[in-house]
């Protein structure tokens, strides 16, 4: 594959400077950007990928100058996707994620790459679907185990809120309908301030009460690339209470019939806010049989918040590594 202009469509821009010199053990490889797309979709459709990591704009937001960047490969029809990071001053590269669609010839290419990278057999393989898990741990020299699990919704069950099981939702859902001026609508390139204002409110109260950031440069770097995606990939939606905005999200399709609920972020200090915009959202995405809405962190009331929805399958993701790194 051939390397692509540095500056990606994206508007995220790597400097010449600080891109990873794709020779040596990178040679052949190139940073991904959109014009890989189509390629890429056809490619996790074909593997028939579920895990949230596979959806293509969390992809571009691995991408931070001087830092990290995502770099793609194809071999035997396989995508095979690297993450290369600087950590203390130090380049390595690991599999972003397992090749899709799965090839274990390809996989054990790619391991022999990032550890000619690395110079050890210190790589790792990231994220694996639960799906592909049997087969990677087909290879010898690996230990393959559980990393997270992952909640898969069916937005149609949440049109009424019938039924004792959704009572929490229902209850938190009609305090935010009892506020003034409700309004849900898609995401408008004049909301992108408030949304960077809401953002920065919510990274000082997650930073206060747990002591991170919460993930909003990957919110930041979504904002950016809204517009800039087709809207069937990544579409936006805001909430407004009484004229303000209080809440944003990113939504789109991992591969056809699985969509993918990007990310999320409210104004905490509205009870009931988080409860009503996930439900939002997934109203939104009725077009998809199946919606992943990614992991709970590790955070007790997100996974509160989560399982109250109560979820149609909890999907696996596996991690791999040498057996003997």
């Amino acid at each position: 594959m051939q390397h692509a202009s540095a500056e990606l469509d994206t508007g995220l821009q790597i400097a010449a400077a600080n891109e990873p010199p794709l020779t040596g053990a990178l040679a052949g490889l190139k940073i991904l950007g959109i014009e890989d797309f189509d390629y890429y979709r056809s490619a996790i459709a074909a593997g028939e990928q579920v895990g949230w990591s596979y959806y293509f704009p969390f992809l571009l937001t691995q991408h931070r100058p001087g830092r990290s960047a995502l770099l793609i490969d194809i071999d035997e029809g396989s995508i095979c996707l690297y993450i290369w990071r600087v950590r203390e001053g130090k380049p390595r590269l690991d599999i972003h994620s397992a090749p899709a669609p799965m090839n274990t010839s390809v996989l054990r290419r790619c391991l022999e790459r990032a550890s000619d990278f690395n110079g050890d057999r210190s790589t790792r393989v990231m994220r694996i679907d639960a799906k592909d898990s049997d087969a990677v741990a087909t290879l010898p020299e690996l230990r393959v185990w559980p990393r997270k699990k992952q909640y898969i919704f069916l937005p149609e069950n949440y049109v009424d809120l019938a039924g004792k099981k959704y009572y929490t939702v229902r209850r938190n859902v009609s305090r935010v309908e009892r506020l003034p001026d409700v309004e849900v609508r898609p995401f408008i390139p004049d909301d992108k301030k408030a949304c960077r204002d809401l953002l920065y409110a919510w990274k000082k109260i997650h930073r206060d009460t747990h002591g991170t950031a919460g993930g909003v440069g990957i919110s930041r770097r979504g904002l950016d690339m809204l517009g800039q995606l087709p809207d069937d990939t990544l579409r936006g939606q805001v909430i407004l209470v009484d004229g303000k905005l209080s809440a944003f999200a990113f939504a789109g399709e991992i591969r056809p019939g699985l969509g993918c609920s990007f990310e999320r972020k409210c104004d905490t200090s509205l009870r009931g806010m988080s409860y009503f915009q996930l439900r939002s959202l997934l109203l939104s995405l009725q077009e998809y049989p199946r919606v992943n809405d990614g992991s709970d962190t590790g955070r007790t009331g997100l996974r509160q918040l989560k399982d109250s929805f109560r979820p149609i399958e909890m999907h696996v993701e596996f991690r791999a590594r040498y057996r003997n790194a």
